[in-house]
């Protein structure tokens, strides 16, 4: 995974994920100190991807309709609603992150607020894996790992008029001043519900594919910058 910069959601955008990497260098501190963060110890990681190989430096979104010569880290989603869903916003998230570069030290992040129940369901070719709160903890990232968690999420909100919307975002790949490839996919399931899709943003266009179903949507995108999405549903008539 290519190291994000302090990634930070905006606010009126929730962030399935912030991932907190870091360029290297021989700097140390102090873990026995009570200001401690190890987010800014430098010296927990490894090597990084060269900011050389960055595609872009701007955060305009760009689909990509071509695969990028080295495979890109892949952010996939699984959202699930219930009924209680459209009442109170939480859904069940299963997330999985693969084709993560090796490094020595990676952070998953998300937002405390809307988070509960983060839990760490399985790992390959990852050395610790760790939940704490509202982020992951994964050290001795190697090649071709993956990892996937659990967690409840509040991502619904009621527009009233049996409209109801989920924003996501930022999703970046980002290095100092440079945006990377990163591939993402979204399923949305409401099962049973009495739901229909009205639309989404960005809307489907070349590298950005939404497909539809009675029960739910998928969302699969290839692209460098940095994505939001709004996901907009209705009560079927």
């Amino acid at each position: 995974m290519v190291p994000e910069s302090r990634l930070a959601p905006g606010p009126l955008f929730l962030a399935l994920v912030s991932l907190a990497l870091l360029p290297f260098s021989a700097q140390a501190m102090d873990p026995s100190d009570p200001d401690y963060d190890p987010l800014e110890d430098d010296s927990l990681w490894g090597e990084t991807v060269s900011p050389d190989q960055t595609q872009t430096t701007s955060p305009e979104i760009k689909f990509l309709t071509e695969e990028p010569e080295q495979v890109p880290h892949h952010h996939q989603n699984q959202i699930t609603l219930s009924p209680s869903s459209l009442e109170d916003g939480w859904v069940d998230l299963r997330q999985c992150h693969s084709d993560i570069a090796p490094i020595r030290r990676m952070v998953i992040a998300y937002n405390e607020e809307r988070i509960e129940d983060l839990q760490v369901e399985s790992t390959t070719n990852i050395d610790l894996a760790e939940a704490r709160g509202d982020r992951v903890d994964l050290r001795g990232v190697h090649k071709d790992s993956e990892v996937c968690v659990t967690a409840r999420m509040r991502v619904i909100e009621h527009e009233g008029d049996g409209v109801y919307t989920m924003e996501n975002g930022p999703f970046v790949r980002r290095f100092l001043d440079g945006y990377f490839p990163m591939r993402v996919t979204m399923a949305v399931n409401w099962g049973d519900l009495d739901l229909r899709l009205e639309e989404t943003h960005p809307e489907a266009q070349e590298g950005f594919d939404v497909v539809e179903s009675d029960h739910g949507i998928i969302l699969d995108t290839l692209f460098e910058g940095e994505l939001r999405t709004q996901v907009r549903l209705r009560n079927a008539e």
